[in-house]
C-alpha cells in the first residue's frame, strides 16, 4: 500500500466512519451488514466492537419466517454506487467476507422499528451453582475471557473413578463431538482423567475460531514408563505429543519445545504436521502439562497464528472463566442446585445450531426458527434410573417459544400415536407412552425443554416430573 493510500485511511477512520448517526430509510435505502445474530446483547457487543474502531454502526429487528433477527449495520447512502465505495473502504479497515449490501425495501416490512421498547430477552439467568463436582468448576474457571469471541460450542465431562465404570460414561466418548487434536482419542484420554472440558471460540467480527482443551489428570496414571521412571510433566506433553504424530507419515513434522506462563508454568510441544501434499497447509497443535502434572491443554486454529494462541494461553484462569459468557451461562447454569433425583453428572454439551439442524429435521418449520439458537444437552447416570439426559434449546424470551414450540412442534406431536399431552409447570408439554417414557418435552420460560430416557433409561413419568420442577430456568 503507497502512502498516499494510508493517509487517506487513517484521515477517513476518525471522520467518515465516526461523524454520522444517519439510519437507512426510504430516501437513503443502502447500507452494510456486517453481522445478524438472534441475541440484541450479541448485537450489542459487536456494535461497541465496531465503536472501538471509530465505526458508526446501529441495530435493526428484522422479524422473518424464520424468526428475529438482529442486524448490526453501517452507512446509509442513497446509491449503490456510493455504498459499494463505503464497503471497499470499510475492508481495508475491518477484513472479514460477511460484509453484505442491505436494501431498505427488502426489509422495510418486516422490520420492527420499536424494538426497543418492548425487548424481552433476559441476558442471565438468575440460578444457583448447580450441584456438580468442585473438579468440573475448577476446570470451567481455567478457561479465558474475551469480550471479542463468543462460545461456539463447549463440552465438560466428568470421569469415572474405576475404569470397570467407564461404559457407564459412554455418552461422553460416543455422542460428544469434539476438536481434540488427531491421535488424542476420547475414551482413552478418559481413563487417565477426572475431568475434560473444551470451548470452541469464535470471534463475533471476523469469524476466526480457536479450541481450547483443559484436562484434570489422574494421580500416577499409566503412561506406559518404564520401571523408575518417574510421572513429570515434561514426559506426560511428550507422550501426547507423539500420539499427534503417531497418526501418520507426513510430508513435513516438527516438534518445538515450549514454555508458557498461565495459571501455572505450562510445559510442552508445538506440533506442526503438513497433512497434504500442499505446502501452504500446516495444523498445529498446542501440547501443554502444568508444573505439578495436574493439569493438560490442547489449543489449535486454522485462523490464529501462533502468537495470539500463545497469548491466550497465557490468560487462562485469570478471570471467571466460562462464566463470562452469557451462552455458557444460560446453558449450564440451568442444571439443579438440589433435586430428589440425584444421579451421577456425566457431561454436559452445547453448541450453536446451524442450517444442518434444520435439514437434518426435513426442514420442519418450526427447526427454521431454531436456526442461530444454542442447544445443550446435560447427562446423567443412576443406579436406579440408568441413563437419561435433558436437552434445552434457548430461544431467549418466552414469546419465542410459544411460538415454535405452543404453535407448532406441538401441534405436530398432537395426533401422534405414541404421545401425550400433559401439563409440566403449568404449561401444556407432551409425554411418549409407556412405563418408561423415551422423551417429555414442554416450554420453560425462555427454553423448551426435553427430558429423555436413554441406553435403557428408566426415568418414569413421576421422575421426569420432578426433574423438570427442579431445573432452573429463570
Amino acid at each position: 500500500m503507497n502512502l498516499s493510500k494510508i493517509f487517506f485511511i487513517l484521515f477517513l477512520v476518525p471522520s467518515f466512519f465516526s461523524c454520522s448517526n444517519i439510519e437507512i430509510n426510504e430516501d437513503i435505502p443502502y447500507a452494510v451488514q456486517i453481522k445478524e445474530v438472534r441475541s440484541y446483547y450479541k448485537a450489542i457487543d459487536i456494535r461497541d466492537r465496531l465503536e472501538d474502531k471509530k465505526i458508526e454502526s446501529y441495530i435493526l429487528s428484522e422479524v422473518t419466517d424464520d424468526g428475529n433477527w438482529y442486524k448490526v449495520l453501517t452507512g446509509a447512502e442513497k446509491s449503490i454506487d456510493d455504498i459499494k465505495k463505503y464497503i471497499k473502504t470499510l475492508e481495508s479497515i475491518i477484513n472479514t467476507d460477511n460484509l453484505k449490501i442491505i436494501n431498505y425495501q427488502n426489509i422495510q416490512k418486516n422490520l420492527d422499528l420499536d424494538f426497543e421498547d418492548h425487548l424481552i430477552e433476559r441476558k442471565r439467568l438468575q440460578s444457583k451453582q448447580p450441584n456438580l463436582p468442585k473438579k468440573i468448576f475448577d476446570l470451567i474457571n481455567k478457561f479465558p475471557d474475551d469480550k471479542n469471541f463468543i462460545v461456539k460450542s463447549f463440552f465438560v465431562t466428568n470421569c469415572p473413578d474405576s475404569l470397570t465404570d467407564i461404559g457407564k460414561y459412554r455418552v461422553s466418548y460416543r455422542d460428544i463431538k469434539h476438536d481434540l487434536p488427531r491421535g488424542i482419542y476420547m475414551q482413552s484420554l478418559m481413563k487417565k482423567s477426572n475431568a475434560i472440558a473444551e470451548a470452541i471460540y469464535e470471534d463475533n467480527l471476523f469469524g476466526d475460531r480457536i479450541t481450547i482443551d483443559i484436562v484434570e489428570l489422574k494421580d500416577n496414571f499409566n503412561l506406559g514408563l518404564l520401571d523408575g521412571q518417574q510421572l513429570t510433566s515434561e514426559n506426560i506433553a511428550n507422550y501426547f505429543a507423539e500420539l499427534i504424530l503417531d497418526t501418520g507419515n507426513y510430508v513435513f513434522e516438527d516438534k518445538l519445545k515450549i514454555n508458557i506462563s498461565s495459571f501455572q508454568k505450562l510445559n510442552g510441544y508445538k506440533v506442526t504436521i503438513q497433512p497434504k501434499n500442499n505446502k501452504e497447509y500446516l495444523r498445529t497443535y498446542f501440547c501443554l502439562v502444568s508444573k505439578d502434572s495436574k493439569y493438560l491443554v490442547f489449543s489449535q486454529s486454522t485462523d490464529k497464528k501462533d502468537d495470539e494462541i500463545i497469548e491466550i494461553i497465557e490468560n487462562l484462569g485469570e478471570t471467571d472463566g466460562l462464566n463470562s459468557y452469557d451462552e455458557f451461562y444460560n446453558a449450564f447454569y440451568t442444571i439443579p442446585a438440589n433435586c430428589g433425583v440425584e444421579d451421577t453428572f456425566i457431561s454436559i454439551y452445547s453448541k450453536k445450531l446451524t442450517n444442518d439442524y434444520t435439514r437434518r429435521r426435513g426442514y420442519a418449520k418450526w427447526s427454521k426458527k431454531m436456526v442461530g439458537h444454542w442447544q445443550t444437552t446435560a447427562n446423567f447416570n443412576g443406579e436406579d434410573n440408568n441413563s437419561w439426559s435433558v436437552s434445552f434449546f434457548d430461544l431467549l424470551n418466552q414469546s419465542n417459544v410459544e411460538l415454535i414450540y405452543n404453535d407448532l412442534y406441538l401441534d405436530s406431536k398432537k395426533s401422534a400415536r405414541y404421545f401425550k399431552i400433559i401439563d409440566v409447570l403449568n404449561e401444556k408439554g407432551v409425554i411418549s407412552t409407556g412405563k418408561y417414557p423415551d422423551e417429555m418435552s414442554f416450554p420453560g420460560n425462555r427454553f423448551v425443554v426435553s427430558i429423555n430416557n436413554m441406553n435403557l433409561g428408566r426415568l418414569t413419568s413421576d421422575k421426569m416430573l420432578t426433574i423438570a420442577n427442579c431445573l432452573q430456568l429463570n
